[in-house]
C-alpha cells in the first residue's frame, strides 16, 4: 500500500473515532442531564365585586295582630235578661258610663233595673248580646278597648329569642294603609315559651293617636336587630370560613388572588358588614372562589354588588 493512501486511512479513521466519542458524550450527558419541566401557570376564571359603603339595618320579620292597650270584657253584678243596650260598636265611652241595663226582676218580687258600667275610658270593640237576652254574671256583655296606644303581638320562635331585647326599635305596616309604617317599641316579652308551639309572645307598643290602628288588625312587623352607618360592606357570597371558624375572602390584586381574614358585622339578605380586613374600592372574589387558593392568577369578570 502507498504511503498516501495508508495516511488517508488513518485521518478517515481518526475523524469517525471523534464522531463516535462525540456522539456517545452527547448520549451520556442526555442521560444524566435532568429534563427541564415547562410548569403551565394555570389562569382561573372567577366572577369579582368591589366593596362598597351603605348604611345597613339587620331586621326580624314578624307576621302579628295589633290589640288595643287595655281589652277589657264587661260583666254585669246581676243575674236578669239585657233591658237596652247604650252603646254601639265603635263608641266612645268614658269610665263609669253606663252601658246597659239589666231587668232583674223576679217572680213576686220587684226590683230596680240594674246598671252595667264602663271599667275605663275606651272604644266599644264588641257587643256580645242582645236585648232581651238571658244572663249571668259570668255572661260578657261587650268589649271596651283602649286605642291611644295599641300593641303589635307576634310570636318568635326559640332560637330567635335572644336576638330580641326590650327597647328595640320595630315597624309595622297593615293592609288598611300598605303605603303607611307605624312605629314602636318591643317593651314586653312573656317570661316563659308555648308549650305546643314552642314560641314567646312578643309585644310591641304603638303610640295611635290618630286612631288609625285598630284592635284585630293583621300586621307585618320588622324589629330592627342593629344597624350600621355608612359601613363597608361586601356580598355575603364572597365570605368563606376555616375549621376554626374563622372568617376570609380572597381579594383580587392585579389579577391575583390573596387571602385575606376578615372580621363581618351585620349581615343582611345579600351582604355584610366587613368590620376589619377589607376597604372600600377592594375587590373580592364572589364566584368561583371554591377553585382559587392563595396566589393563584384569575381571569376577573367584575360584576356590580348585589344589594
Amino acid at each position: 500500500m502507498k504511503r498516501g493512501t495508508k495516511t488517508i486511512l488513518i485521518v478517515i479513521v481518526a475523524i469517525i473515532a471523534i464522531i463516535a466519542t462525540y456522539r456517545l458524550v452527547v448520549f451520556i450527558g442526555n442521560k444524566i442531564k435532568p429534563k427541564q419541566v415547562i410548569k403551565e401557570e394555570r389562569v382561573i376564571p372567577v366572577k369579582a365585586s368591589k366593596a362598597i359603603r351603605m348604611d345597613i339595618t339587620k331586621t326580624l320579620n314578624l307576621s302579628g295582630d295589633i290589640v288595643g292597650k287595655e281589652v277589657v270584657n264587661v260583666f254585669s253584678q246581676v243575674p236578669g235578661k239585657v233591658m237596652e243596650i247604650l252603646v254601639k260598636e265603635g263608641q266612645f265611652v268614658k269610665k263609669g258610663q253606663v252601658l246597659f241595663r239589666v231587668d232583674r226582676d223576679i217572680v213576686g218580687m220587684e226590683y230596680m233595673p240594674a246598671v252595667v258600667e264602663s271599667p275605663l275610658s275606651g272604644y266599644v270593640g264588641t257587643v256580645m248580646v242582645d236585648r232581651g237576652m238571658s244572663i249571668s254574671p259570668q255572661t260578657p256583655l261587650a268589649q271596651v278597648v283602649t286605642m291611644n296606644q295599641v300593641e303589635a303581638v307576634a310570636q318568635i320562635i326559640e332560637e330567635q329569642i335572644n336576638m330580641v331585647q326590650i327597647g328595640m326599635k320595630a315597624k309595622i305596616r297593615v293592609d288598611a294603609y300598605p303605603n303607611m309604617f307605624f312605629y314602636g317599641t318591643v317593651y314586653r316579652k312573656n317570661a316563659v315559651l308555648d308549650a305546643a308551639s314552642r314560641t314567646q309572645e312578643v309585644r310591641i307598643l304603638i303610640d295611635n293617636p290618630q286612631l288609625k290602628l285598630r284592635h284585630g288588625m293583621f300586621a307585618d312587623i320588622q324589629i330592627q336587630m342593629g344597624s350600621a352607618k355608612n359601613a363597608v360592606v361586601i356580598q355575603v357570597d364572597s365570605i368563606l370560613s376555616d375549621s376554626s371558624g374563622n372568617y376570609y375572602v380572597y381579594k383580587v390584586v392585579d389579577n391575583k388572588a390573596f387571602k385575606q381574614s376578615i372580621k363581618p358585622g351585620f349581615s343582611l339578605k345579600n351582604v355584610t358588614e366587613v368590620v376589619s380586613g377589607i376597604n372600600e374600592g377592594d375587590a373580592v372574589v364572589t364566584l368561583g372562589k371554591e377553585n382559587v387558593g392563595h396566589g393563584d392568577m384569575l381571569m376577573v369578570y367584575m360584576e356590580e354588588i348585589k344589594q
